[in-house]
């Protein structure tokens, strides 16, 4: 049976008066930030015989090849904000979102992940110029290594 560790340090769930923006708004302020592409399927809606199949395209998001930053940063965003007792607004970008960070000294942000999630908060750390660890299985592919 896997050992389970738990966190003396982990900060309750969010709570505060001050609200916190929705997801679409705080992620539309990071860098690179676009709305997922639709591509359309046209020869595999023919083969199924349907009007049109499309797909998310979320092989570049946020300059990664995956979605997971997108949960990373919030999760982390609303992490800060549980600590701080409210969001650290407003921001417009990074800049701004670090010095709103008040007397948070650089925290580490620790994930256990088989793959994208820990690239996703890899990145999120190097935004906020905080230290990340990412806790793979034993025998992860090197490429999932490399990648984050």
């Amino acid at each position: 049976m896997a050992e389970l560790l738990l966190n003396p340090h982990r900060v309750p769930s969010y709570q505060s008066a001050a609200p916190l923006p929705g997801p679409r708004a705080f992620h539309t302020r990071l860098p690179g930030y676009a709305s997922t592409p639709l591509r359309t399927l046209a020869p595999l809606a023919a083969r199924l015989g349907i009007a049109a199949l499309w797909v998310k395209d979320e092989s570049s998001r946020l300059g990664l090849p995956a979605y997971k930053v997108l949960g990373a940063s919030w999760a982390t965003y609303r992490a800060i904000s549980a600590r701080l007792g409210s969001p650290p607004e407003p921001w417009a970008d990074l800049d701004q979102w670090r010095q709103n960070l008040g007397g948070l000294t650089p925290l580490r942000l620790v994930t256990a992940t088989d793959g994208n999630h820990g690239r996703g908060v890899a990145r999120v750390a190097r935004w906020l110029g905080w230290p990340a660890e990412v806790c793979l299985p034993r025998g992860s592919a090197p490429a999932r290594l490399e990648g984050i």
